[in-house]
């Protein structure tokens, strides 16, 4: 039993750090993966050829718009994601002591608002920061360690961070319903994929 105590698993959390430069690039993949067949392929040679209707160039001027809005979106959320502080707790920091508290008192543990100390910072933190052992600090308000962003997720990235989630989100949905058409077609049995125009 004393070879468990002394095995730290969180040792094995520091691989994460190398893992985070490699999702970077699987993300910017996906993207262009997802790019290719709806404006290259598919919907951007629509808007110059002179054969499409105007209904199929202006659907076709719809998707390719849009899906260079919530790209780009998606892409600064995600860099400001990676590169915002999550907000670590500044040294010097000190927990509010009520002065007609006896500070000899035993403390109530189960109290989740009682000061606590990081014995790996060695400083004291406020509620709800957390000690991450991929980054080595102690970080306010801690959601989560993210490879996907190669960061933790805290008190002052957490807005760009649950804006990449919703603008991935949307931009997952407009590229399904975009290439919909396609996977029927293709999959319905004709086995030879979409015509040249973006089916009405």
């Amino acid at each position: 039993m004393a070879g468990c105590k002394d095995c730290n698993v969180f040792q094995f959390c520091k691989c994460l750090r190398l893992l985070g430069n490699v999702m970077i690039l699987v993300v910017l993949g996906l993207v262009a993966l997802s790019y290719y067949p709806i404006v290259v392929s598919i919907y951007g040679p629509v808007l110059f050829d002179p054969k499409a209707t105007v209904g199929q160039q202006v659907g076709a001027a719809f998707v390719v718009v849009w899906f260079h809005i919530l790209g780009g979106l998606m892409l600064w959320s995600y860099f400001a994601a990676i590169l915002t502080c999550p907000g670590h707790v500044p040294d010097g920091f000190r927990p509010d002591v009520d002065p007609e508290e006896n500070p000899e008192a035993p403390v109530d543990k189960s109290d989740p608002r009682r000061p606590r100390f990081c014995r790996k910072c060695q400083k004291w933190k406020p509620e709800r920061a957390h000690h991450c052992s991929i980054c080595g600090k102690c970080v306010l308000r801690m959601d989560h360690h993210c490879v996907w962003v190669m960061n933790c997720v805290g008190e002052r990235n957490y807005k760009f961070f649950f804006l990449f989630l919703l603008y991935t989100f949307l931009l997952s949905l407009m590229s399904m319903l975009a290439l919909l058409p396609y996977f029927s077609e293709f999959f319905g049995g004709n086995g030879g994929g979409g015509g040249d125009h973006p089916p009405n």
